[in-house]
Parts: structure tokens; C-alpha cells; sequence
């Protein structure tokens, strides 16, 4: 848990006492882990401010999945593509167990998403990670809320109170939609992308200023991503295949 907390505020850091806070443990304890993972170098103490960051580690030990590269490789171009024709903000989201983390983004817009690249949310406090859920067994979709709402390190009731009102919107859909629920003035719809066992296991989205969303431009951006996600399912079949290899 440790691990993953760090990891998801790569840029900003974490000083010992607020890293303790938010995992909810004792200030020594939480020092002990960090002090294993530092000694391990899938933790650093930066030298300018203290603050502990993602260590060198954590990459070596990505290259022993290439696949995962090689897939968020190919789509970087395509999301490119997207973020170019339909002027905004695209977004790749891979599932992560009961977690959705973005590997990928592109474009730009007048408003920032506070999403990067390393986010992690729980799949039912996330836009993308609700498209993906809508797409399961509504038992599974239970188990996924009931996680979120479970975590030490949940986020804030206001932002808990904006994706319950995403997820109901998006039922009504069938896709992803923020109206703004999370960042005034910034919308986003997602969409997931399938398997070949017809499981969701990744979104792709799109994210800009809430007049891009407006009307009936909901559904054409919409059924855009729906086409585009359909696509990559069907060209990048071998690859998709390769990550089904490994447990998500």
C-alpha cells in the first residue's frame, strides 16, 4: 500500500508524517517500510526537499513485462490521433486488479486534468475505470464499489460523492461521462476497450472544457471512441493477447 501511494505522487513527493496520515499507520511504523524500501531502491529520499519518490527499481523491474511497453507503444500514435481530431485530452487506462492506473495521455486543453501518467484510483472512483465496469457482471460491479469505499486511503467525501453521481450518469449512458462532477469546467467521456474473451481491460477517453461536451456533441464524441476502441481491440489482437498472459 506503502508502495503504491508513493508511486502515485511521483512528482510531489511525501514527507514521512503525511505519507503516514494518509496510509493511516503510525509514524515509526510507516519509517521502518519506507527505510526496507529505500535499502531495496524502489524508494528515494530526493536530496532537494527529503520527500520520498518512486525509486530506480520499480523501472528495472518493469522490463521483466515487455508487453505492457510494447502495447502503451503502439498507442501512444493513436492517441495522438485522437486528442488531434477531436481537440482535447485522450487518456489510456489499463485495469489494475480492482484499480484503473493511466499509462497514457496526449493533446492538450485550455483546462489541466490533475491526471497523469502513474494515476491510480480505484475503478469505481474513476471515469475510466467506470466504463470498464459497466461492462461486467453487475455482481463484480458491487465488489469493485464496495472496494473503493472500503480503502484507508480513499479520497476525500466530496470527490467519493462526484463519481457516485459519474457512475449513476454513466449507467444511464452506457459509457464514462464527468460532467464537471471533479474539476469545474472540465468534462470527459470514456469508453473501454475489450479483450478477446470480450472483458474490459482497458478505457480510452477524452477530457477537455465543458463546451466541447455540450448537446448532441456528447454522443458523437462518444460513438467516435466507441469506433476508435473497437478498432484497437481488432488491429492490436496479438498484443492484447500478449498482456492476457499476465494476471491484471
Amino acid at each position: 500500500m506503502v508502495l503504491k501511494i508513493i508511486a502515485a505522487r511521483k512528482e510531489i513527493g511525501w514527507r514521512l508524517t503525511d505519507l503516514a496520515a494518509h496510509c493511516q499507520l503510525d509514524t515509526a511504523t510507516t519509517y521502518r517500510i519506507v527505510a526496507c524500501l529505500v535499502a531495496d531502491r524502489l524508494v528515494q529520499q530526493r536530496s532537494s526537499d527529503r520527500r520520498y519518490v518512486p525509486g530506480p527499481l520499480l523501472w528495472e523491474l518493469s522490463l521483466a513485462l515487455p508487453a505492457y511497453t510494447s502495447f502503451v507503444s503502439a498507442l501512444r500514435p493513436e492517441l495522438v490521433r485522437i486528442a488531434r481530431r477531436l481537440s482535447g485530452i485522450s487518456f489510456l487506462y489499463l485495469r489494475s486488479g480492482a484499480e484503473s492506473v493511466c499509462v497514457e495521455r496526449a493533446g492538450s486543453a485550455r483546462v489541466q486534468p490533475m491526471t497523469m501518467v502513474g494515476t491510480r484510483r480505484p475503478m469505481a472512483e474513476s471515469t475510466a475505470g467506470i466504463a470498464m465496469m459497466l461492462r461486467l457482471p453487475l455482481e463484480e460491479q458491487q465488489e469493485l464499489i464496495a472496494f473503493a469505499r472500503n480503502q484507508k486511503h480513499r479520497t476525500t467525501e466530496y470527490r467519493a460523492s462526484a463519481y457516485r453521481t459519474i457512475l449513476q450518469r454513466s449507467r444511464r449512458y452506457g459509457f464514462g461521462v464527468n460532467r464537471g462532477d471533479t474539476a469545474p469546467g472540465l468534462n470527459g467521456v470514456n469508453v473501454p476497450v475489450m479483450d478477446g474473451k470480450n472483458r474490459p481491460f482497458a478505457s480510452i477517453g477524452l477530457m477537455g472544457p465543458a463546451a466541447m461536451f455540450a448537446g448532441e456533441r456528447l454522443a458523437k464524441l462518444a460513438t467516435a471512441l466507441h469506433e476508435d476502441a473497437e478498432r484497437i481491440s481488432r488491429e492490436y489482437s496479438a498484443l492484447i493477447h500478449d498482456l492476457d498472459s499476465h494476471e491484471r
